[in-house]
């Protein structure tokens, strides 16, 4: 891997100010910076974007940079515009959200145009930055936490061909921030939150099907509807594929299906993604799956059961009686209902 430029910039949204830091006073900046890249490269919770015009300023000011690598004065410049962009955006970004009592996660902005196995990329971080106090020679020191947790948004550019009419992008954002990528970067989604969810769904749906239906079905519908649980809540700011699995899947104790089956199941989910072509990470609408919630099951000859509400499964359970027969005992909350199948005798109530 081979480092071409890197530049670091303190984004002060509060005080309007952008302020430079000398990466050459800072020993261990490369390293950390081949630590950021390699994270970002092998981080599956990105969602995909591409430019909409190689003409908006972040592009521009990228591709400037990569292709006069000669001008270090005016490649410091260049990333500065990007970095007063930034500050901009986060503060028209508090401006929308400050009366929510929330604010934006205040960092560094970190620039890293880079060549690994002849591909050429180059990354723009959010990062949370460490201001300390050194006691040997009472001076002010500045630094970055390595906890991935601390990394607060990326993007990735491909820059393979620096003539291409649209480039393609991969964004992580630890929250939904809309203003990082659209007002900021200024890219376009490759698919858009509805499609996500819907595609989501339905390819972890068909998956399950496929392979629990007929062998293990109380698991195939526990597994379900705790997907449908996970994409319908709508307190969840940024919805996480790996995380659901996890959620969902990883923990969960079998009923019948094997050990075997589980941890094949688990390999095929986590390839789902690329498989069917949805991103990993986006805000989920949980209307798109509304009728996902709708089930329908055959009881008996002429009586079927549909159940329009997943949560409600929960009052329904199965049992067999000592001749072999097999019943479903529903709760009921509607009297009318009740009334019009129940006899007037003693068989109606329990102990």
């Amino acid at each position: 891997m081979e480092i071409i430029a890197q530049a670091v910039r303190v984004i002060d949204y509060e005080n309007n100010s952008v302020q430079r830091r000398n990466v050459n006073m800072m020993p261990k900046f490369k390293d950390y910076i081949e630590q950021l890249i390699v994270h970002v490269s092998n981080n599956v919770s990105i969602r995909e974007y591409h430019t909409q015009s190689t003409r908006t300023e972040v592009i521009a000011g990228i591709l400037e940079i990569a292709g006069n690598l000669e001008t270090p004065d005016a490649i410091e410049e260049k990333i500065d515009s990007i970095a007063e962009r930034l500050v901009r955006n986060e503060r028209e970004a508090q401006a929308r959200i400050g009366h929510m009592n929330i604010s934006v996660q205040k960092g560094s902005l970190i620039f890293a145009l880079f060549e690994d196995n002849g591909n050429r990329k180059c990354i723009l971080a959010k990062i949370e930055h460490t201001g300390f106090f050194d006691e040997r020679d009472y001076s002010e020191r500045f630094g970055f936490s390595k906890d991935t947790k601390k990394i607060w948004k990326t993007c990735m550019f491909d820059l393979n061909n620096l003539n291409a009419d649209q480039f393609q992008a991969k964004i992580y954002s630890n929250t939904v921030a809309k203003y990082w990528w659209f007002d900021f970067l200024e890219l376009v989604e490759c698919q858009n939150d509805r499609v996500n969810t819907y595609k989501t769904y339905d390819s972890v749906e068909k998956c399950l099907n496929r392979k629990l239906k007929k062998t293990a079905p109380y698991d195939n519908r526990v597994i379900q509807n705790a997907m449908y649980a996970y994409m319908n809540n709508a307190n969840r700011e940024m919805f996480d594929y790996d995380n659901m699995i996890e959620k969902i899947f990883t923990g969960y104790m079998p009923n019948d299906m094997t050990g075997e089956q589980k941890r094949e199941l688990h390999e095929r989910l986590n390839r789902l993604p690329e498989e069917k072509g949805f991103d990993r990470q986006f805000q989920a609408i949980p209307d798109a799956i509304k009728k996902k919630a709708i089930r329908t099951y055959k009881i008996n000859t002429g009586i079927m059961l549909k159940i329009s509400d997943i949560g409600n499964e929960n009052d329904i359970s199965a049992y067999e009686d000592a001749y072999g027969k097999k019943y479903l005992k529903i709760r009921l909350s509607d009297d009318r209902t009740f009334q019009t199948f129940a006899r007037n005798n003693e068989d109606n109530r329990e102990e």
